[in-house]
This record gives C-alpha cells, sequence and structure tokens, in this order.
C-alpha cells in the first residue's frame, strides 16, 4: 500500500510517495523549497484518500486541542477560588 507524505508551504499542498526510490532526494527538494512536511506518511490506496485521512485526523485534533482548552479555562476559577482561600 502507498505511503503518502504531505507538505505545505502557503496554501500549496504537495505530496509524495514515501515509498518511492526518489523519496528522500524529492523530500529535500521540497525542504529546500521551503515546504514544511504536515504530518507523519499516512497509508492509504490513493492520495484522494490519504488527503481525506489527514483532514479527519486534523479535525480530531482540532477538536481535542479545543476540549482541553475549555477543559483548562473551566479550571482556573478552582484554581483561584484554592489560592485565595475562598
Amino acid at each position: 500500500m502507498p505511503n503518502y507524505h504531505f507538505f505545505k508551504q502557503g496554501q500549496a499542498l504537495t505530496y509524495l510517495d514515501a515509498n518511492a526510490p526518489s523519496y528522500s532526494d524529492e523530500r529535500r527538494q521540497l525542504v529546500e523549497q521551503g515546504f514544511a512536511a504536515i504530518a507523519a506518511p499516512t497509508f492509504a490506496d490513493t492520495p484522494a484518500e490519504a488527503l481525506e485521512l489527514l483532514r479527519t485526523h486534523q479535525a480530531l485534533q482540532d477538536e481535542a486541542n479545543a476540549n482541553a482548552l475549555c477543559l483548562a479555562v473551566a479550571t482556573i476559577p478552582a484554581v483561584i477560588a484554592t489560592l485565595s482561600g475562598h
């Protein structure tokens, strides 16, 4: 199964097959051009499927980060009350 690695620079998004013999050279060239890997390589049958998996993973991470922020904000008043003796 192909192993797709996505890279981004600004609004430009591209991918490489991490199993390809030229992967290391192509990855180096992309990084030299300012591209950054946006996730670990993703196993999928097609680039479109890999991109969908990447988007789903990113949405789940965004949701987890939002929930963590809500949890942190919710605990701040309790911490303040404890520290102030109320």
